[in-house]
């Protein structure tokens, strides 16, 4: 992969409205340096609104992402969609932020290979239980949920309540309580 394929070059369009595509796979996140994602078929349509002094930028994310359901540990395809805005000003680049990507004057081109990975990771879900989305499609490895069960600390508490050696135990610490 070369990363100019990721790089917008906006120095000799018109003003007006111009559109790219972009393809993402495993390729591209592997040289995303501490990705958490390995796996994904992602694409990305990108519409560049060009202005005199301002470029405008609407990125349409739709894919799949390779990630493991919290529940069971069990890979699976989680499909994305996002739709996220970038603008585009000349100034000082230390003024840049989350929203606003800002270039020096006279600058013709910008990469956008680190927003796209930004948006993609925002696009995923905090919780990743497939199950929950799609029972048909998506069943849990529920051997691997029964291991996990057994290795709890909350498995490991409800079997010292349950324990009479740990009966009398207990009697002396809420009498130590008091």
């Amino acid at each position: 992969m070369a990363k100019s394929q990721y790089i917008v070059e906006f120095g000799g369009l018109s003003v007006g409205v111009h559109d790219f595509e972009f393809e993402l796979d495993d390729k591209f996140f592997k040289n995303i340096e501490n990705s958490e994602i390995g796996r994904a078929s992602i694409n990305v349509d990108a519409a560049l609104t060009k202005q005199n002094n301002l470029l405008n930028m609407h990125f349409t994310i739709y894919g799949t992402v390779g990630v493991e359901c919290d529940r069971c540990l069990k890979d699976f395809d989680l499909p994305i969609e996002a739709e996220e805005e970038l603008v585009i000003k000349y100034g000082n680049p230390n003024d840049s932020n989350d929203e606003i990507l800002v270039i020096p004057e006279g600058e013709t081109q910008f990469d956008v290979s680190q927003y796209l990975y930004e948006y993609i990771a925002l696009a995923l879900p905090a919780r990743r239980v497939p199950c929950e989305v799609d029972a048909k499609q998506f069943e849990c490895d529920w051997e691997m949920r029964d291991k996990i069960e057994k290795l709890s600390p909350e498995t490991e508490e409800k079997e010292k309540e349950n324990n009479p050696l740990w009966e009398q135990l207990n009697k002396i610490k809420k009498f130590n309580q008091n």
